[in-house]
């Protein structure tokens, strides 16, 4: 008993420390009407209507209104149809109930804002940020309107960000603002000046003028406005004639880089002579594959390099699954670095099996030393495709169109600023082809081109050739095409090696895979030698993966905004 009273008491305890997290209520507030009443004691009388548009469960609406300094907010009601709805204050935010599921809404809210209007000598001046960048929701229609208490015809009256512009003036001396859709978080005060004369009732807020300082102010904005269109036209130029010049050229350049590259696949298939065999031997194995698959070596390319030292008599295989290490160093560093990880590291007194990669790889503790070895190796197969050349020296021309990006940069952040986001998507996306290209280009020599011209029409050529032609030829030729293919997980060479070694193995008296030479020792573990290095290189990786506000608003302060609960 005792215990079930303790969980019990925990359970509950946990209920406040970690409660349930709340369901957002989904709406959208499609239409609002805020009138201001200006009165000619000081104070404004605000009537707003809300309409919301619910999906769903929901509780109330929300309406948060924070005043300016000096400046109260009372008689705050909310109604529907003439019936009162109950309403619950925290701190300036209002949370009027009404339940309901997926329904259409008007609400009406009425307050009133104490010392709303500011009195000088010779202008009263309502300045006033019905929502500001804390408004949680967006207005799909808003419309605000400003009424003096008597009509007049001298006004002054503007707005600023989502209000600058929208303003009208009505005969009666009503400013209109019509808004129409405001976005969440966006500011929009508006600032209406009448003669002082229609509020002999309100106490002074300063003893001095104050009509020029906010015509100064209007003009100032319309000043800002005009500055802000002549630098949008300007920008709009440059666009219009800028990014299809940067364009042409970087095409220009670009054509030309393919020019030459095709005029040396040209030479080559001019001097090409019929195929017979794998290419020359120019590189190691596993240089050739990482030259020859976008400098990319998979993780089956470590079988390939194990199998290629087999091939070279550097390691025997002794069975299925074991090999011993025959001669110790290798003139080539990547292939020592092979030798020395998995005789040495893994293996012992010379030899390695593949149950010794498996548990190797299976201890999390080494995966980091299986990573660092990866490293090593591709490093020094990189190293080898280096030291031959195979590639042209563009460092100057790569920096050169590297840097003319520079020319882009500043318009990626003025083009959305001024609204031009069609200029700015076609700058950025000219940007990134521009760091892009003088990041991948990197022309081959004429070896590097003729190297990767031969290797890939091997590949072409290879599925064609029929199974006489390929018993033609050398086994070491036979050996370096199948460590090839494996290495670059080219599943067509690996099906006509299969296909060769089934004709020639299908003597159940000649095939003996723990005896086998040669060839047929090399393609027959072939396929377990790299499901072995990728079941090593996935665990490692599985591993890898594994582990391991500042309140703003409005004018002096003032704000709001909507929601719902």
């Amino acid at each position: 008993m005792p215990k079930q009273w303790f969980t019990s008491l925990l359970l509950f305890a946990m209920l406040f420390i970690f409660p349930s997290p709340s369901f957002a209520v989904e709406y959208s507030i499609t239409n609002v009407k805020m009138d201001a009443f200006l009165q000619e004691n000081g104070d404004v009388l605000v009537e707003e209507t809300h309409t919301y548009e619910f999906e769903g469960e929901f509780n109330g609406i929300t309406r948060e209104v924070i005043p300016k300094a000096g400046v109260a907010i009372s008689h705050f009601t909310a109604t529907e149809n003439g019936q009162p709805l109950k309403i619950e204050k925290e701190d300036d935010l209002y949370k009027v109930h009404r339940i309901g599921t997926d329904e259409t809404i008007t609400v009406k809210l009425q307050y009133t804002i104490e010392n709303g209007l500011e009195i000088y000598q010779d202008v009263a001046q309502f300045y006033w940020p019905f929502f500001d960048e804390r408004n949680e929701s967006s207005y799909e229609n808003l419309t605000i309107t400003i009424h003096p208490p008597k009509p007049t015809d001298d006004v002054i009256a503007f707005g600023y960000d989502a209000a600058n512009s929208t303003e009208t003036i009505q005969d009666d001396g009503a400013a209109v603002f019509q808004l129409g859709y405001v976005p969440e978080s966006t500011n929009g005060d508006i600032r209406v000046a009448y003669p002082v004369s229609l509020f002999s009732a309100a106490p002074k807020t300063a003893v001095k003028p104050m009509k020029e300082d906010i015509l100064k102010a209007k003009q100032e904005l319309i000043d800002q406005a005009a500055a802000h269109a002549a630098t949008r036209e300007t920008l709009s130029t440059i666009s219009t004639i800028g990014i299809p010049a940067f364009t042409l050229i970087l095409l220009v350049l670009m054509g030309s880089n393919w020019l030459a590259a095709r005029a040396k696949r040209n030479d080559f298939m001019r001097e090409d002579s019929k195929f017979q065999s794998v290419p020359k031997q120019i590189l190691s194995l596993p240089a050739t594959i990482f030259f020859t698959n976008n400098g990319y070596l998979p993780p089956q390319a470590m079988a390939a390099g194990l199998l290629d030292l087999v091939r070279q008599g550097y390691v025997k295989k002794t069975s299925t699954d074991s090999f011993e290490r025959i001669n110790p160093k290798s003139p080539l560093k990547h292939e020592n670095v092979l030798l020395d990880f998995l005789f040495d590291k893994i293996g012992s007194k010379n030899t390695f099996k593949f149950g010794q990669l498996t548990g190797y790889t299976m201890n999390k503790l080494n995966h980091g030393k299986y990573s660092l070895f990866q490293t090593q190796w591709l490093q020094a197969v990189k190293q080898e495709v280096v030291d031959h050349s195979l590639y042209e020296n563009k460092t100057g021309y790569r920096l050169f169109v590297g840097f003319s990006s520079v020319l882009l940069l500043p318009f990626l952040f003025l083009f959305p600023i001024y609204d031009l986001l069609g200029s700015f998507f076609l700058a950025l996306l000219l940007f990134l082809t521009v760091i892009i290209y003088a990041i991948a280009y990197r022309p081959r020599t004429w070896e590097g081109a003729r190297i990767a011209y031969e290797w890939k029409q091997f590949r072409i050529r290879f599925k064609e050739l029929s199974q006489e032609e390929c018993e033609k030829w050398s086994e070491d030729d036979q050996m370096r095409a199948y460590i090839y293919g494996l290495g670059i997980s080219s599943k067509e060479i690996d099906r006509k090696h299969d296909a060769l070694v089934e004709v020639l193995t299908s003597d159940t008296d000649y095939y003996d895979s723990d005896h086998a030479v040669g060839f047929y020792a090399i393609a027959l573990i072939g396929p377990d030698t790299s499901a072995k290095f990728r079941f090593a290189n996935e665990s490692t990786i599985s591993s890898s993966s594994n582990s391991g506000s500042s309140s703003s608003g409005g004018t002096s302060g003032g704000g709001g905004g909507s929601g719902a609960f």
